[in-house]
């Protein structure tokens, strides 16, 4: 059975981004445990990340790890891993970065599954944003990765920008306790009405595998 995704409205992107810190400070303050957090990139979580920085000043028990990224070299500017590092290597986090090597993106993802499953017991939390074709991480519509159902992250051949990807698959998005999508600006607003619509965008396949989903935006729809 799957449960529709909760959508959260807000006045404006500051508000929203405001709304999913305070979130995410709460279940920070209310854990006595390592607390990992799955980070997305792109320019709509820059926000909430330098929020974060601002508003919560212990990171020691938190565990960053990144949900997806473009198969690249770690200092090019269209590299996920380049943008959390600038915001949280500034803190005490503990970031599990992804590191890219010129072998294979097969390898590199098979490395930081890997890395993953020897840093991190429980996923917590993961910070996602929504494409305006309803792709979530690098899950792609018509991609092969949204059919891996095995690995927790893989490489995923997308040709937009880069022509390899890794990405966290449904697998690994279902083991996560709260996902939050940060689905904000007036681009987002024609895929939100696909939302919770009997389809197969990957935003929606992501119910098949999380009961736990909440979408965050500035549109009503």
């Amino acid at each position: 059975m799957t449960h529709d995704i909760n959508i959260h409205y807000e006045d404006n992107h500051e508000s929203a981004s405001n709304y999913l810190v305070g979130e995410i400070k709460n279940l920070l303050d209310n854990s006595d445990n390592d607390f990992s957090i799955g980070l997305s990139g792109g320019s709509t979580p820059k926000l909430t990340y330098s929020m974060m920085t601002e508003n919560i000043t212990d990171f020691s028990k938190t565990f960053l790890w990144t949900i997806d990224d473009r198969w690249i070299e770690e200092n090019n500017d269209l590299s996920n891993q380049k943008m959390i590092n600038e915001y949280f290597e500034r803190t005490n986090a503990n970031i599990i970065k992804f590191e890219f090597t010129s072998s294979s993106p097969e390898c590199d993802a098979s490395k930081y599954e890997d890395k993953l499953k020897s840093k991190i017991q429980i996923f917590d939390l993961a910070i996602l944003g929504m494409g305006e074709d309803g792709h979530v991480a690098s899950l792609f519509p018509g991609t092969r990765a949204l059919d891996n159902n095995d690995s927790l992250y893989v490489a995923n051949e997308v040709n937009i920008k880069t022509k390899w990807r890794v990405t966290s698959t449904f697998h690994l998005l279902g083991k996560i306790e709260k996902i939050y999508v940060l689905a904000t600006g007036e681009s987002k607003k024609n895929i939100l009405k696909s939302v919770n619509v009997d389809n197969n965008l990957p935003i929606n396949l992501l119910k098949n595998y999380s009961k736990n989903i909440e979408i965050i935006t500035d549109q009503i729809i």
